[in-house]
């Protein structure tokens, strides 16, 4: 199985999670989204350990600068990116494939939205 399979497989596993534990449809594109852009936010700045509070925010402002994304409607906040992010993890240990990320500060709370 090739990365994008994975992450593919893993978007729609989080997507179906997260509408469970939310009450709510979230769509996998969103799921996969958040992973893609992740991935590139670690690359960029060299920083694979990133914990999820700080990449909520990043991933935050990258899709707030998106007129395409409903970050404005409050569709996309940080903590439902948090979220994706922490059910990743999951995904990512049953996988086979665990990672590693620092610890969010136990007190976070998002800047923007909830």
């Amino acid at each position: 199985m090739t990365d994008q399979d994975l992450d593919r497989e893993g978007a729609d596993w989080i997507a179906e999670m997260l509408s469970d534990d939310v009450g709510a449809f979230v769509p996998s594109e969103f799921c996969d989204l958040v992973i893609a852009t992740e991935r590139q936010v670690r690359e960029d700045v060299g920083d694979a350990d990133m914990d999820h509070a700080a990449m909520a925010e990043r991933l935050m402002a990258i899709f707030e600068a998106d007129p395409q994304l409903p970050t404005q409607t409050g569709a996309i906040t940080p903590m439902l990116i948090f979220e994706v992010l922490h059910w990743e993890d999951e995904f990512r240990a049953m996988a086979g494939t665990p990672r590693t990320v620092r610890p969010s500060p136990p007190d976070w709370r998002p800047a923007r939205g909830s």
